[in-house]
């Protein structure tokens, strides 16, 4: 029996401390979980933005790139000098079309020289065989979700590429 009594005795002690322990914590009770999500908002949405606009700039260097290859593979196939320039333009469209981006202007964006020989005298472009074609093309990219510019400065990225594409030297010149 005395026993008993000392083991009531404690567990009333041991339950006041319980629940005198509990109240000091009840008021904190719940926050970790708001904490979480206002923190998962704050650095996970800027995370996800990040990783949107590098796949957008990514595809658009590629699509640029392979503008430049179809553009310049296209005029050293075309069948005179004169059609050659519209055909490479025609080419570089589709390929960045291809890619979810538009060649707004050829005139400004692709820009077609010949590379010098060894003896460094000027070229002309023109389809001779043996003839080294530079391509470059230039392109702006803007970012997902934004404008296109604020206070007048550009919010884009600028990608370029350059191929350079040999005249067969066993076709005919024209």
């Amino acid at each position: 029996m005395i026993l008993d009594s000392v083991a009531r005795r404690a567990g009333r002690r041991h339950d006041a401390t319980a629940s005198s322990n509990a109240e000091e914590v009840a008021p904190d009770a719940g926050n970790a979980v708001l904490e979480f999500i206002v923190l998962t908002a704050l650095f996970f949405i800027p995370l996800i933005y990040l990783i949107l606009a590098v796949f957008q700039v990514q595809g658009s260097a590629y699509g640029v790139t392979e503008a430049a290859r179809e553009a310049g593979r296209a005029f050293v196939e075309a069948d005179s000098s004169s059609a050659a320039y519209p055909q490479a333009c025609a080419a570089a469209q589709i390929a960045l079309h291809d890619q979810s981006a538009e060649l707004t202007n050829c005139s400004t964006q692709l820009e077609i020289s010949c590379v010098s020989d060894a003896s460094g005298q000027p070229c002309t472009v023109q389809l001779t065989p043996g003839t080294t074609i530079r391509v470059h093309l230039e392109m702006a990219v803007p970012l997902p979700f934004l404008p296109s510019s604020i206070f007048g400065i550009p919010l884009t990225v600028d990608v370029a590429a350059t191929h350079d594409e040999v005249v067969d030297q066993y076709r005919a010149a024209r």
